[in-house]
């Protein structure tokens, strides 16, 4: 885990050959270093390292950054086997560098535009995305992006590479033990951002869920499967789409018990700065324990240890976590493996080592405060992420359930034919458009959807709301909202409460998507050529189905929402691409509406059950 406190670097324009040995015998031995300057802000750069038989590291390193001039704002670690690397720039930087280190041939470079599709895990390894701009704030559209596609790491929430790594040349005790306290604050971070938005895709991935297993479903049938068949093949893609959140969550788990097991590498190998080594219950690199008698004893982090779990799909994970030995005092030791399943305890693990005397509850590892400045800081909370889980495995049970119900009340009536294949939009379309980019309008107005906030409706002959906001602000863009208010419509010229509407309202202009809060104004209304509309429905669709009747609906209405959005885009396209989503592209349109009306199920603040 390299990461430095400075990330400043010396421009890499001209880069030399590091040789680690000589002569022909030696040339396999050989690794450059090779660099490519891109000046003309490209949305995506990739890195073909087919010839290339090392393990590198690539950066991307600009002067555009807030940080300062060359600043490596990514720098991750490729596999030899990786045959391509792609970083996407989505327009936030004109001009940097991409940098390979350790390669024992050079690598190509091209660049490409929004629809150049490079899928992440089917093209080669997925370095990172800046969510389209420059800044290192984990904002909301880059929120929403990660938790659709997690593969697409935002930059933004992992922060710049160095962030957590202690720098010990010449600085004392007291000195460090800020640095690994303010190390641990920034991993702290990155995980409170990561659980924020898993909580908030959970509470919408319901919906989701469903809909991968319906087609599955109804795709086995088309092929002729039998009832249970079908209804296997539906359970199975439940599972596998669970089973990758569980990994995802696993892997941020590894991430933070790493940072930790590194840091308290830092404090073992300083002097005057107490770690766990010294058997010592409070020590400054420690734990987070109760011990229900105060007796004492020992309390000591001994590493991590590989743990094998079994996912929702039944395959296996394995992630590393931490190793604790326990000697409270009366018996002999114990080895805690705070793992994200091995809680006998509400909230912590708690080893029992021969007797109730030596019963101790660890909660979390910790780093204590260095000074009267701070306060102590727990991290690596397994509790937290054994939550989660439990929300994931909870979540895969229940629509595991309702793929049983809609086998069982659709299969007799079911004809194989009745709901053709082509008629299914395939949630994993949205995979075409991961990145906000240079069609922000489209790719925003696409997730919104896909967590199932409403659009209007006539949404092909919208233009724009004007909106301004109780502190002045005024928005032009489209309103999407999860529900009508009271009178059941938006009017022009009227005043609302997003506290007096169910679900959240957002307006998604021509660059970012605006969550509303508190009161906003509707100033105007506007069809796409310029007449003034005063008022707006928004179409509130539900995607619960009992019985083949209501499924066939489903896609009726996707049909028919589909030919609204084409008719949206064929009409911007006329009036020179102006407008919301002027200069989309077709594949949008089957995001908006397959993934959109397919998807449009969700009760965000008003806790309803998808």
């Amino acid at each position: 885990m390299s990461r430095a406190r400075s990330i400043l670097l010396a421009s890499l324009l001209v880069l030399s050959a590091v040789v680690t040995g000589v002569g022909p015998a030696l040339a396999q031995s050989t690794t450059d270093t090779y660099a490519q300057e891109f000046t003309t802000g490209p949305h995506k750069v990739e890195i073909d390292l087919s010839n290339v038989t090392t393990e590198t590291t690539i950066s991307v390193i600009t002067s555009g950054s807030p940080a300062g001039d060359n600043v490596t704002i990514m720098k991750k670690s490729v596999s030899a086997s990786t045959s391509s690397a792609h970083f996407r720039n989505a327009g936030a930087y004109e001009t940097f560098t991409v940098q390979v280190e350790g390669a024992d041939a050079e690598p190509g470079f091209s660049k490409g535009g929004v629809t150049a599709a490079w899928t992440p895990g089917d093209s080669g390894k997925f370095l990172g995305d800046t969510g389209g701009d420059a800044d290192f704030n984990y904002e909301l559209n880059e929120q929403i992006g990660e938790s659709v596609m997690p593969q697409v790491v935002q930059l933004d929430r992992t922060g710049l590479p160095g962030s957590t790594k202690v720098d010990t040349s010449e600085t004392d005790a007291a000195q460090t033990k800020v640095d690994i306290y303010q190390s641990a604050q920034n991993s702290n971070a990155a995980s409170e951002g990561f659980h924020t938005t898993l909580d908030n895709y959970l509470s919408d991935t319901k919906t989701q869920a469903r809909i991968i297993g319906k087609n599955a479903y109804i795709k086995a049938l088309n092929s002729g499967a039998s009832k249970s068949a079908a209804k296997t093949e539906a359970k199975q893609a439940v599972a596998d789409y669970y089973a990758t959140k569980q990994v995802n969550l696993m892997n941020q788990y590894e991430v933070e018990a790493q940072n930790y097991d590194y840091l308290h590498s830092v404090a073992a190998n300083e002097s005057n700065i107490a770690s766990t080594l010294d058997g010592n219950q409070d020590t400054f690199v420690g734990t987070s324990h109760t011990h229900p008698y105060g007796d004492g004893g020992t309390i000591e982090y001994q590493g991590l240890n590989s743990v094998s779990y079994t996912l929702t799909n039944g395959s296996s994970h394995t992630y590393p976590a931490p190793k604790v030995f326990v000697d409270a005092g009366y018996d002999s030791g114990d080895n805690i493996n705070p793992t994200l399943t091995a809680h006998t305890a509400p909230s912590s693990v708690e080893s029992s080592a021969g007797s109730g005397r030596s019963s101790v509850h660890l909660e979390s590892l910790m780093i204590r405060a260095p000074n009267d400045n701070y306060q102590n800081l727990k991290i690596v909370r397994w509790q937290e992420f054994n939550r989660l889980n439990s929300d994931i495995q909870s979540q895969n049970s229940e629509v595991q359930a309702d793929m049983d119900t809609l086998a069982e009340n659709t299969y007799s009536a079911y004809q194989a034919g009745e709901i053709n294949n082509s008629d299914l939009v395939d949630p994993y379309v949205l995979s075409n458009q991961q990145s906000a980019g240079e069609d922000f309008q489209g790719w925003a107005a696409a997730q919104l959807t896909l967590l199932g906030t409403n659009s209007p409706e006539n949404f092909d002959q919208i233009g724009s709301f004007n909106v301004t906001t109780e502190s002045g602000t005024q928005y032009e863009g489209v309103l999407f909202s999860q529900e009508n208010p009271a009178s059941g419509q938006f009017e022009n010229g009227t005043t609302y409460n997003t506290s007096n509407i169910g679900g959240t309202q957002y307006v998604v202009t021509s660059d970012r998507i605006v969550e509303l809060d508190g009161e906003f104004t509707i100033d105007s209304i506007s069809t796409q050529d310029g007449q003034t509309v005063q008022n707006v429905t928004i179409q509130k669709t539900t995607y619960e189905t009992t019985n083949v009747t209501e499924l066939k609906q489903q896609y009726e209405d996707l049909a028919r929402k589909r030919a609204e959005i084409e008719a949206r885009e064929q009409n911007l396209r006329g009036s020179a691409g102006g407008g919301l989503l002027g200069g989309s592209s077709s594949s949008l349109v089957l995001v908006l509406i397959g993934v959109g009306a397919l998807y449009a199920v969700s009760q965000r603040r008003t806790g309803g059950n998808n």
